[in-house]
């Protein structure tokens, strides 16, 4: 292989690892389209409501991240939460940390989604 594709590669790769080692901006397009369809609005009735649960975390800005882990663990098995102060809520105040978190997404969504 000549030096040029040594280099090219490389450089590929530098710049494939740049990119994965950036922030996580989430994806406020797909955040609102899910959000619009309801998703968060209610605890999960099976593996898909869970699914969508997920895909909302996932797409949400780092901003308002918090609020939706807090909304999507409500629906979670005990055992499946990692977060020591989400542990403390769901055992302590669940309703009143979802109800305050759904507000809170609302908020969010009513300021950053068109």
């Amino acid at each position: 292989m000549r030096l040029g594709g040594l280099v090219a590669i490389g450089l590929g790769l530098l710049l494939g690892l740049v990119a994965c080692a950036g922030e996580d901006n989430g994806d406020i397009v797909a955040f609102c389209r899910l959000n619009e369809a309801g998703v968060g609005a209610h605890l999960a009735q099976n593996a898909g409501d869970l699914a969508q649960l997920d895909a909302l975390q996932d797409a949400a800005p780092p901003d308002i991240r918090e609020v939706v882990t807090t909304i999507a663990n409500a629906s979670r098995e005990i055992e499946e939460i990692q977060d020591l102060q989400e542990l403390f809520s769901r055992a302590f105040d669940l309703e009143e940390a979802v109800t305050q978190a759904r507000q809170q997404l609302q908020s969010y969504a009513n300021v950053y989604c068109p």
